[in-house]
């Protein structure tokens, strides 16, 4: 019985250690993990450190140097008036270079907006199509989403459209839920003018809203996830008119720092930080289940409560003995939560990511865990003599 417990003492101090080490990382790699993807977010916005870039002279080619030099696969700088739809337009080598990576060329989940591949940089085609993630705080094409509503839709309905061949007039005309799947709004070459027309019928009739107050020569076409479905998408369609003379007004150069709240792309996959913190809450846990520390402190505060003459010391030990219980409650209560929120916001199946919308609660559990561990399972009255 000895050897067996002095085995139990050895696995549980090295099960210590273990824990220890993994509950360090875990934390200080969420704190760099929030940290970075919440400056990635809050750069998600135009106007926090892309707006020197923006074309403002009457000289489209001039107003273009700049931002050419940047990054040669601009295409064009997009704004929406009312709106924080205020970017350059990127097109890769394939519709997902850009998916999650800056004008900069660096890593980002907050990704760029792009047009297609198929379509011309020039935006010479009939119809052009940007796509854009959906981020909750509106930045990116997070207010894409918000033309369903009619109020919305009517109060921002203009725009311009700035590229180093030409510059456009924009004029919303109709947003649309759909999905990904959508064959004739996203996979189709629209080359003639048969299917152009088809096209124009396809929005008219199936569109949230449609105006019928605006040419449709020349359109585009922008796209972004739905909240919550997998596969959903919002579009947003307006008309592209050419036109002369200056092409953008003054902006204030004085940078406005926006703050994010988080990016979503609403695809269905988990979250490898939030997977760390469940089984790093079952290994708080592991002590008491398996090498019995726990346990064994609360068997003795429990008979030596009961053998203990000190009254002082007697009702400490009981009173460990009962926070033992609770301790052990919360516990139990953390791990059930944690592991009830990852099966039902996870999908094991689908793409990992580091971070999720989750990932803070997930964190933030754990951290409940370490510290119900610390005040309730380390005894602070007065020990026994014996």
């Amino acid at each position: 019985m000895k050897t067996i417990r002095n085995i139990f003492a050895i696995c549980d101090k090295l099960l210590g250690l273990f824990t220890t080490f993994i509950a360090a990382v875990i934390l200080l790699f969420s704190g760099y993990v929030l940290y970075d993807n919440f400056y990635k977010s809050t750069a998600a916005f135009s106007s926090f450190d892309l707006q020197q870039y923006k074309p403002t002279l009457k000289e489209t080619k001039l107003g273009f140097s700049d931002i050419l030099a940047l990054n040669p696969d601009t295409v064009a700088w997009l704004t929406i008036d009312g709106t924080n739809i205020d970017y350059p337009i990127l097109q890769g080598r394939d519709d997902l270079e850009y998916i999650n990576k800056d004008i900069y060329g660096k890593s980002s989940l907050t990704g760029s907006l792009y047009l297609r591949t198929e379509n011309n940089a020039d935006f010479s085609d009939n119809y052009n199509l940007i796509y854009g993630h959906h981020m909750e705080n509106g930045a990116m094409f997070g207010d894409i989403g918000k033309y369903i509503d009619q109020s919305f839709f009517d109060a921002h309905r203009s725009g311009i459209l700035m590229s180093p061949a030409q510059n456009y007039d924009i004029k919303i005309f109709a947003a649309m839920k759909t999905d990904a799947y959508n064959d004739l709004l996203y996979f189709e070459e629209i080359n003639s003018s048969q299917k152009y027309n088809t096209v124009i019928e396809y929005i008219e009739k199936n569109s949230v809203i449609f105006k019928n107050d605006t040419p449709r020569d020349k359109i585009i076409a922008f796209s972004t996830c739905m909240d919550f479905q997998t596969y959903g998408r919002t579009m947003v369609f307006a008309s592209l008119t050419p036109l002369t003379g200056v092409i953008a007004k003054a902006e204030d150069p004085t940078p406005i720092k926006r703050t994010a709240t988080g990016h979503y792309t609403n695809s269905k996959g988990w979250a490898f930080l939030n997977l760390l913190c469940v089984i790093c809450t079952l290994l708080t846990l592991l002590p008491f289940i398996f090498t019995g520390n726990k346990y064994y402190q609360f068997v003795y505060a429990a008979k030596m409560s009961k053998e203990e003459k000190n009254e002082i010391i007697a009702k400490d030990l009981r009173f460990f003995k009962y926070k033992i219980i609770a301790g052990t409650l919360a516990e139990i209560l953390c791990l059930i939560f944690s592991v009830l929120l990852f099966v039902k916001t996870q999908y094991l199946k689908g793409q990992i990511s580091v971070i999720d919308k989750y990932t803070v609660i997930m964190i933030a559990i754990f951290a409940l865990t370490l510290l119900a561990d610390i005040i309730f399972f380390r005894y602070r009255g007065k020990r026994p003599e014996t």
